[in-house]
């Protein structure tokens, strides 16, 4: 199974999300056959995190450091079973463009949930304090704890 975070620049929201995924695989066993990376609607390929991201992933004991920005291309939604976005706009951005892949793009916030949430989008924090960061992080990996389950389970049935 391929899974692969979007948010717009690569370099905070989606990284974050990326390495949070990955932690909690690192925890379970028989879960190697998840493949998880990331991507943005308008990344500047190459791009490293930003300062913030990487202190506050940093701080969570998830090294990003070697982390470079991804342009979200056509072939990468092909590879992948599961696109989640950080925001309601990136999977706007994604279906606008590429209308076939409907069936397996979700805003992170709306995956798997039975009822809805009021505002599904999780804010960028990019170019405020630190704290804006941390708020960003501990609210991607709510959801991310909330889903984990559910995607391990399913994946072990399959």
């Amino acid at each position: 199974m391929k899974i692969l975070f979007v948010c717009t620049a690569n370099i905070c929201r989606s990284v974050m999300a990326e390495g949070i995924f990955k932690k909690l695989l690192s925890t379970h066993l028989g879960t190697h056959a998840i493949h998880v990376s990331s991507a943005g609607v308008d990344a500047l390929e190459g791009s490293t995190p930003d300062r913030n991201t990487n202190e506050t992933c940093n701080r969570q004991g998830i090294h990003i450091v070697p982390h470079k920005a991804r342009q979200l291309t056509k072939t990468m939604l092909k590879e992948t079973d599961l696109i989640l976005c950080m925001a309601k706009i990136h999977k706007q951005s994604i279906l606008n463009a590429f209308p076939k892949f409907n069936k397996n793009t979700f805003v992170l916030k709306e995956y798997l949930r039975e009822h809805p949430v009021d505002d599904i989008s999780i804010k960028d924090p990019t170019g405020k304090s630190i704290k804006h960061y941390e708020i960003c992080f501990k609210e991607i990996e709510k959801e991310l704890k909330r889903i984990f389950p559910l995607i391990i389970t399913d994946r072990i049935k399959k």
